[in-house]
């Protein structure tokens, strides 16, 4: 198995109470890009919507630009970039500076994207959504690998474009998503999967959508052993296990507000925000003290034992403050990262040898 453990995703939001400028709250993304660093993290992730009330970051790659330039070695991700909503050459181009940028350390990952608000916003119909984020992939692709576009589609047309800068390597294109036409774009035309993995959906749920990712890419004659798969997972960490009161406030910002743009909400203040559910942010995470981390990932691990697997930990919450998450990711990289890779070591040597990696 290959193990990459991540930190994120960082999405800037602001909760309404919260008096501070999207300014601080990106500087202390960054710093905490430093930390996690420095402390052995192996990729730092961020997330992206459009026109939210409460700032969730709208710009992916403009802040990995940022971050590759106050870090050393971590890769830099994007998950998830909406891809209906990008133009494919400027967004192909921006990739490619950040990637430059970072010397080579850029991750990609879109998804065709789910809510209505930000399709009217930029005048894009949602039915279209499917097939605007496979064409997005197929010219990102040929741009990032040739630096020249040919492509007839349906919604874009391009001949013998040039496209310049290329990245400083091969930028890995990550897909994301969950319905069946999702699951199949990213098995034929992505690098890699990478869900929500919530313990509150279940181990259960992601694999099914692994299989049906492992399944397209066969069907398209690529071998799946070779392409990354990946989860999410809200997180905390402290020495007693104990999470306090301004964490779970901050964790359920960030569960709340979806819940409620899922059920067409928009969630635009404090009050429209549904009420913190304790119950809620519990079963949507992991927390407690290292080991009690290690052991809620282990099932989540030695389910994917001998794949190249990518497992991102949310550590900062709107509205929490770098002094309080900074100790958290600290704590993480001392003892939870080091044992997740001894756990990763032991599933893979427990693997028929067929599968592993």
């Amino acid at each position: 198995m290959s193990l990459r453990v991540g930190i994120g995703t960082f999405s800037g939001q602001l909760p309404y109470d919260d008096i501070r400028t999207a300014a601080d709250v990106y500087a202390d993304i960054l710093a905490l890009a430093r930390v996690a660093d420095d402390v052995g993290f192996d990729s730092f992730w961020v997330s992206s919507h459009h026109g939210a009330p409460n700032a969730h970051l709208p710009s992916p790659i403009v802040l990995l630009a940022a971050a590759a330039a106050v870090t050393r070695r971590i890769g830099l991700g994007a998950a998830m970039v909406i891809g209906p909503l990008e133009h494919p050459l400027r967004f192909a181009e921006d990739c490619a500076v950040a990637d430059q940028l970072s010397r080579g350390r850029l991750s990609v990952g879109i998804a065709p994207g789910w809510r209505p608000e930000e399709f009217e916003a930029f005048g894009v119909p949602m039915a279209e959504r499917g097939e605007r984020t496979a064409e997005l992939a197929l010219i990102c692709r040929a741009a990032w690998d040739t630096g020249r576009v040919t492509h007839r589609g349906r919604h874009y047309v391009y001949d013998d474009v040039p496209v310049t800068p290329q990245p400083a390597g091969r930028l890995p294109l990550l897909m994301g998503g969950a319905s069946p036409r999702a699951l199949a774009r990213a098995g034929r035309l992505a690098d890699g999967f990478l869900g929500t993995g919530t313990p509150q959906k279940g181990l259960a749920a992601f694999q099914s959508e692994v299989e049906a990712f492992d399944a397209a890419a066969r069907a398209a004659g690529r071998d799946p052993s070779r392409l990354t798969v990946g989860f999410n997972v809200n997180a905390w960490v402290s020495s007693d296990g104990g999470v306090p009161p301004s964490v779970g406030q901050a964790m359920w910002h960030k569960i709340g507000t979806s819940l409620a743009w899922h059920r067409g909400e928009r969630a635009d203040s404090a009050e429209a925000v549904p009420a913190l559910d304790e119950a809620g942010v519990s079963e949507r995470a992991f927390v407690g003290t290292p080991a009690d981390l290690v052991d809620q990932a282990r099932p989540w691990i030695e389910a994917f034992a001998g794949r190249e697997l990518e497992v991102l930990f949310r550590l900062y919450h709107p509205g929490m403050g770098l002094a309080e998450a900074e100790p958290a990711v600290r704590l993480f990289g001392a003892e939870v990262i080091p044992a997740l890779r001894r756990l990763a070591r032991q599933a893979d040597r427990s693997a028929p040898i067929g599968t592993r990696a």
